[in-house]
């Protein structure tokens, strides 16, 4: 079992996406293991949508995704969980409105965190887009104009000999301060 640390060595953002078919249960275990994340009052404030290879309407949501030329990659992927963001609770609500802190937000990215890692350790790469047309991905799931889509997260078997980049990363001195 790989530690922590390795999951995060290990775990990159995926662009070279293989035919191989992925198990519905395995997504279907990363998204009940994601669930467990913290959020701020218990509020989860999320849903999770797995869209399958069966999907009709999954190259509409490909290109919803491609926006202004970006993710040329998604063209080979199958597999995407989407990441609604739903109404948390008051308790939640009201203390991101005194704090002055989107905590909706915070909650969605500790979320999605826990999808890539929990992937991660199933063998399976993601790559989170955050870029994407809102209103196209709504009609391509045939959801209301009132859900609120956050991240959709590509999710599937690398191709083979994708290699694990070195990760690149300010240097801890300059990101890490010790108050005492």
């Amino acid at each position: 079992m790989l530690s922590f640390k390795e999951l995060a060595l290990n775990r990159q953002s995926t662009r070279s996406f293989s035919d191989r078919e992925v198990e519905l249960e395995k997504i279907k275990r990363i998204c009940d293991v994601a669930s467990l994340s913290p959020s701020s009052c218990n509020s989860q404030p999320w849903k999770m949508h797995i869209v399958r290879p069966t999907y009709a309407k999954i190259n509409d949501l490909r290109k919803a995704c491609q926006a202004v030329g970006l993710n040329p990659f998604l063209d080979n992927v199958t597999n995407f969980i989407v990441i609604e963001q739903t109404f948390g609770n008051m308790k939640s609500k009201a203390g991101g409105f005194f704090s002055n802190n989107d905590l909706n937000s915070i909650d969605l990215g500790i979320l999605a965190a826990h999808i890539c890692l929990a992937a991660e350790e199933e063998g399976l790469g993601t790559c989170l887009i955050g870029s994407f047309r809102n209103k196209n991905v709504n009609k391509a799931l045939n959801f209301s104009s009132l859900q609120r889509i956050r991240l959709v997260v590509a999710i599937g078997y690398a191709t083979d000999g994708y290699e694990i980049r070195k990760k690149t990363r300010k240097n801890t001195e300059d990101i890490i301060d010790v108050i005492e």
